[in-house]
C-alpha cells in the first residue's frame, strides 16, 4: 500500500512539474495554425494537430496551468471564508446560527447553478468560474472547521485560554488552527481534487476560458467532434485531468493512514501476550524503553505500574502498533490471534476523546462492529452491563456518565473478540459506584472470554480481583514481574495539612444552581476560606466537573451569585476583570487535553506570565523554570511538546501553568487520578505548601486518600450535604427530603442544602 501511494505521489508531481515547466518547454505558440485540422502525430508534431491546426502538444503544455491556477485561486478563497466563518461559529456560539444557517442554505444549491447565475451577472470566465467554485466549497469547509473547533473548543487548553482573557483572535489563532492541521491536510486533498473537476467541467460547458486560449478542458470540447480522426487530441488532455484529480485524491488518503507512524514490533504467533527484546527509542535516540521481556497466557491479565514517565503508555502503544511519529521500535510483539481474527482491542485513558461527539452510542459501535462481523449492537452492550434498549443507543457520549463512556469503549474495543485488550487507566476519574461496576464487567469479561489483558494503572489495589500479574516499570525497563497480590513498596505517608486560623471568604457561592439542558445540583452554598481546602465528591455525573467551571467563569450558572474578594464576580470569564481572572485558576483533569499538542510546554506556562503578571520575556522564562521545578519536573522539559511527556508530566505542568498566574483559589479536578503515588504524593505536597501560603483549595476528587490529606470540609454532590474529613459519606437516600437532585439523568431524592 505505501508503494502505491508513493507511486501516486510521483504521478502528482509530474503532472504539477509539467504543468509549470509546459509553457517554456512548448515548441509552438499555443495559438498558432502549423498545419491542417486532425493531421495524426508525427514528425514536428508529436501529439498531431487539432480542430483547426494548431500544435496539439504545446496546447497541453500550456493548458494545465490556467486549469490548476484557477483551481488553486478558488480552493484559496474557499479556505480562507470557510476557516475564518467555520471557527468563529465553533468560538462564538451567539454567532453559530447567523453563520450556519446561511451556510446550510447554500449548502442545497448545485454549484452549477451558481456558475450559472455568476456567469449570467460577471460573463463567462475565470471569474464566474473561480467565484462559483469557492462559494461551492466554502459551506463544507465552514461545516468541517466549526465541528472540529466546537470539539477542540472544550479542551482544557482552550479553556485555560479563555479562563485567563484571551482574545478572540488568539483563541483561534494560537489554540486552534494549528490543531485543525490534520483535518484541513486530510479534507484539502479532496477538496483539491473536487475543485479541479468543476473548473474542467465548468471549461468543457463553454463557460470558462474562451477560444482560443488554450486550456485541457476547453482541449476536450473543442476536439470532441474529430474524436475518431485524430483522437490523441481529446485523450491527452483528458488523461492529464484524470491523473491530476485520482492522484491527489491518493495522496491526501495517506493524511488519513494511521499506520504511517514509524517502524513497529515485529509480528508473530502465540498464545496470550508475548513481548520479547522490546525496545523504543526516540529521533535523537533517547532510549524510552529498553529491552522488555515477558509471556501471558491467553486469558490472563496484567496491571502495568511504575511512576510517571516509565514508559507505561508507550508500551501500550507499542503492543497496539500505534506508536507515534517520532519512535522507532525493536524486538518483537506475538499474539495469539489467528488468520482474519482481531488482533488487539484499545481502551483509552479519558472516554470523553476516545468516542466521536457527533455519533450516537449505536451508530458508534456499528461502525466498530461492520469489519468484524457486524455484531449486534445490543449484544455488544449487555456484554459490558449497560441497556440495550433504543433510547440509550441514541444517546451521544455527553448524554452518558463518565463511567458509562468507559464501558461504550470498552463494548467497543471486545468487537471480534480480540486475542489482546489494552485498557489505559480504565479506573481513573471513576467513583467509587462506577469503579465497582467497571471491576465487575472486566471479572465478566475474564470469565467469558479468552482475551488478554493489559492493564496500564496507577492504582493496582483497584483492580486486584481482576489481575493475575503486576508487571513494574521505572525509566524504561520492567523492574519486576510478580504475581498479583504480593506487597508493593509503601509510598511517602500522607499526612493531613495543618489548618490555617479563621480568616474573611475570598469565595462565597449563594444559591448556585448548575446544570446544561436540566440542572445536576441545585442551591448550592459554600465559602472558601484563604488557607482552606473544600473537596467536593460524588458519583459520575452530578455536576463536580461543571461546578468547578461555573466558578471559573468557563459555565453560566442557571441561577445564583458568586462573590470574589467581597465583590461580585461575574459569571462570564470575559466579563471579569484581570484580577478576577488570575485570582481563579482550574487544572483540568485529562492531562492528556489540559495542554496544547502544538505549542511548547514553557511557551504555555510563559503565556500567564506575560499577559496576567506582566513580566518581561526575560523574567517569565526564569519564572518558568523555577515553576517546573515547583511541580517536580526537570526545567528541561519546557522545550518540549506535551505528547512528548508521559501522562504524569503533562498533569504537573498544567498545574505549573495554573500557578503561572499566581492564583488565590485554585480549583483542582482530579488532578492526582492519573498519577503514580510517589508523584501523587509530591503534588499533595506542593498543594499544602500553597495552602500554607494562604492560597484557597477546591479539590474535586473520587480518591479518599486526596480527600483525608488535604480537606477541611467536604461536600458531597448528590446529597449536597457538607461533611468535616474523615465522616463517612452519607448517601442521598438516607438524609431527609427536600428538593430533588437531578444526577445523570435519573432523580435523586435526597437532600436539599448542606
Amino acid at each position: 500500500m505505501t508503494r502505491i501511494r508513493t507511486g501516486w505521489a510521483l504521478v502528482a508531481a509530474a503532472v504539477l512539474l509539467l504543468v509549470l515547466t509546459g509553457p517554456v518547454l512548448a515548441p509552438h505558440s499555443p495559438t498558432a495554425v502549423i498545419g491542417a485540422p486532425f493531421r495524426s502525430p508525427g514528425a514536428g508534431h508529436p501529439l498531431g494537430t487539432d480542430v483547426i491546426g494548431r500544435d496539439v502538444l504545446s496546447r497541453v503544455l500550456h493548458g494545465g496551468l490556467p486549469l490548476v491556477s484557477i483551481a488553486a485561486l478558488a480552493l484559496a478563497l474557499s479556505y480562507a471564508a470557510g476557516i475564518g466563518l467555520g471557527v468563529v461559529a465553533g468560538l462564538r456560539r451567539r454567532a453559530d446560527p447567523w453563520i450556519s444557517r446561511p451556510v446550510d442554505a447554500v449548502v442545497v444549491l448545485p454549484w452549477f447553478l451558481l456558475l450559472a447565475v455568476l456567469a449570467t451577472a460577471l460573463g463567462a470566465g475565470p471569474v464566474a468560474v473561480a467565484t462559483a467554485t469557492a462559494l461551492a466549497s466554502t459551506p463544507w469547509i465552514v461545516r468541517i472547521v466549526r465541528t472540529a473547533t466546537v470539539e477542540i473548543a472544550a479542551t482544557g487548553y482552550v479553556e485555560s485560554a479563555r479562563a485567563r482573557g484571551e482574545p478572540l483572535w488568539r483563541l483561534a489563532l494560537v489554540e486552534v488552527l494549528p490543531n485543525l492541521r490534520p483535518v484541513l491536510a486530510a479534507d484539502a486533498g479532496v477538496r483539491l481534487s473536487a475543485t479541479v473537476s468543476i473548473v474542467a467541467v465548468s471549461s468543457f460547458l463553454g463557460l470558462g476560458l474562451r477560444p482560443p486560449s488554450a486550456d485541457w478542458a476547453l482541449m476536450i470540447t473543442e476536439n470532441r467532434q474529430g474524436f475518431a480522426v485524430q483522437p490523441v487530441a481529446v485523450l491527452a488532455p483528458a488523461l492529464l485531468i484524470m491523473a491530476l484529480v485520482v492522484a491527489v485524491n491518493m495522496v491526501s488518503d495517506r493524511a488519513l493512514d494511521t499506520g504511517r507512524a514509524a517502524r513497529q514490533p515485529g509480528r508473530g504467533d502465540g498464545d496470550g501476550l508475548r513481548v520479547c527484546g522490546l525496545g523504543v527509542r526516540a529521533a535523537d535516540g533517547t532510549r524510552i524503553l529498553d529491552g522488555i521481556d515477558f509471556a501471558l497466557p491467553a486469558g490472563s491479565a496484567v496491571a502495568v505500574i511504575g511512576p510517571s514517565g516509565a514508559g507505561k503508555t508507550t508500551l501500550a502503544h507499542a503492543v497496539l502498533g500505534a506508536l507515534p511519529d517520532g519512535l522507532s521500535a525493536e524486538g518483537q510483539v506475538s499474539t495469539g490471534a489467528g488468520d482474519g481474527a482481531r488482533t488487539v482491542g484499545y481502551v483509552p485513558q479519558d472516554p470523553a476523546t476516545g468516542l466521536n461527539p457527533a455519533l450516537r452510542i449505536g451508530t458508534a459501535i456499528a461502525e466498530i462492529a461492520r469489519p468484524h462481523g457486524g455484531a449486534p449492537v445490543g449484544a455488544a452492550l449487555r456484554r459490558v452491563g449497560l441497556p440495550d434498549d433504543r433510547e440509550f443507543r441514541r444517546r451521544y457520549p455527553h448524554q452518558l456518565s463518565g463511567g458509562q463512556q468507559q464501558r461504550v469503549l470498552l463494548a467497543m474495543a471486545l468487537l471480534g473478540d480480540p486475542a489482546v485488550v489494552v485498557l489505559d487507566e480504565p479506573a481513573t476519574g471513576l467513583d467509587a459506584g462506577a469503579r465497582e461496576e467497571l471491576v465487575a464487567t472486566l471479572r465478566r469479561l475474564r470469565r467469558d472470554t479468552a482475551s488478554t489483558l493489559l492493564v496500564i494503572t496507577h492504582d493496582p489495589a483497584a483492580l486486584g480481583s481482576v489481575v493475575d500479574h503486576i508487571a513494574e516499570l521505572d525509566r524504561g525497563r520492567l523492574v519486576s514481574l510478580r504475581p498479583a497480590g504480593v506487597a508493593v513498596p509503601p509510598s511517602p505517608a500522607i499526612r493531613k495539612a495543618p489548618a490555617c486560623t479563621e480568616t474573611e471568604p475570598i469565595l462565597r457561592v449563594t444559591g448556585l444552581t448548575i446544570g446544561h439542558d436540566r440542572a445536576v445540583a441545585a442551591e448550592l452554598s459554600f465559602t472558601l476560606r484563604p488557607g482552606r481546602c473544600l473537596a467536593v465528591t460524588g458519583p459520575s455525573g452530578v455536576g463536580k466537573t461543571t461546578l468547578a467551571r461555573t466558578l471559573a467563569g468557563l459555565h453560566p450558572p442557571r441561577s445564583g451569585s458568586l462573590t470574589l474578594d467581597g465583590r461580585a464576580l461575574h459569571p462570564r470569564v470575559d466579563r471579569r476583570t484581570r484580577a478576577q481572572r488570575r485570582a481563579i485558576q482550574l487544572v483540568f483533569q485529562n492531562p492528556a487535553t489540559s495542554l496544547n499538542p502544538a505549542h511548547s510546554v514553557g511557551a504555555q506556562i510563559t503565556r500567564p506570565l506575560r499577559l496576567l503578571r506582566g513580566m518581561t520575556a526575560a523574567e517569565a522564562a526564569s519564572e518558568t523554570r523555577r515553576l517546573l521545578a515547583a511541580v517536580r519536573l526537570d526545567p528541561g522539559l519546557a522545550a518540549r511538546r506535551p505528547a512528548q511527556l508521559s501522562g504524569g508530566q503533562q498533569q504537573r505542568a498544567a498545574l505549573a501553568r495554573a500557578l503561572a498566574a499566581g492564583p488565590a483559589v485554585l480549583l483542582c479536578d482530579e488532578i492526582t487520578a492519573s498519577l503514580d503515588r510517589r508523584t501523587a504524593a509530591a503534588v499533595l505536597d506542593l498543594l499544602g505548601e500553597l495552602r500554607a501560603a494562604g492560597v484557597a483549595l477546591l479539590v474535586i476528587s473520587h480518591q479518599e486518600q486526596v480527600v483525608e490529606r488535604l480537606a477541611d470540609e467536604v461536600i458531597e454532590l448528590g446529597a449536597q450535604r457538607r461533611l468535616p474529613p474523615g465522616e463517612r459519606m452519607v448517601t442521598a437516600p438516607q438524609l431527609p427530603r427536600k428538593s430533588p437532585v437531578i444526577s445523570g439523568g435519573e432523580d435523586h431524592r435526597g437532600s436539599g442544602r448542606r
